[in-house]
């Protein structure tokens, strides 16, 4: 009878150890959510006359400079970096990937090129792990260079166009 025991409590060990083993943590959730809040504005500037052009930058935290004949005023316009808010659970990680480039149309004519980044996490194809809750906000901040030519190919007005961030969760 005592050999019974001992065999019917090894039997038990046997089969409750294995559903201990195969129990882990629970996965964070795997949902993803991102929201564009703010367009990147590159802010007012003129060309000297009979100049040939140059740069216009805004940073991933809104600072602003120009290259060559590109004067930047201040006549209102905000200038401001782009803003994505993602939302994502603890120890998920995002890739970011976007073009390098985008062609900007101007309302009277004429398109200049759009260098897309510096980004708040780095370049094309950067990632990053969320360290916060799932209802959490992480902002990422796009910035950008934009090539102005001379006034002959880019003539006075409005310049828009889009580009698009792709957040792949891993």
């Amino acid at each position: 009878m005592y050999r019974f025991c001992l065999l019917t409590s090894i039997l038990l060990c046997i089969s409750i150890v294995p559903l201990f083993a195969q129990l882990g943590p629970d996965l964070p959730q795997r949902t993803a959510t991102v929201k564009a809040t703010q367009a990147l504005n590159i802010g007012d500037i003129t060309i000297l006359s009979g100049s040939s052009g140059g740069t216009v930058s805004v940073d991933h935290n809104g600072i602003r400079s120009s290259t060559g004949s590109v004067i930047m005023l201040n006549m209102g316009n905000m200038v401001q970096p782009a803003i994505f808010e993602v939302k994502i659970c603890p120890g998920r990680m995002i890739n970011v990937t976007f073009p390098t480039t985008t062609t900007l149309y101007g309302n009277n004519g004429g398109s200049m090129v759009l260098h897309i980044g510096p980004t708040s996490i780095g370049g094309s194809g950067s990632t990053f792990i969320s360290n916060k809750g799932c209802d959490d906000i992480h902002l990422i901040r796009v910035g950008g260079t934009l090539d102005v030519g001379s006034i002959g190919s880019n003539p006075a007005g409005l310049y828009s166009g889009t580009f698009t961030l792709t957040f792949v969760q891993q």
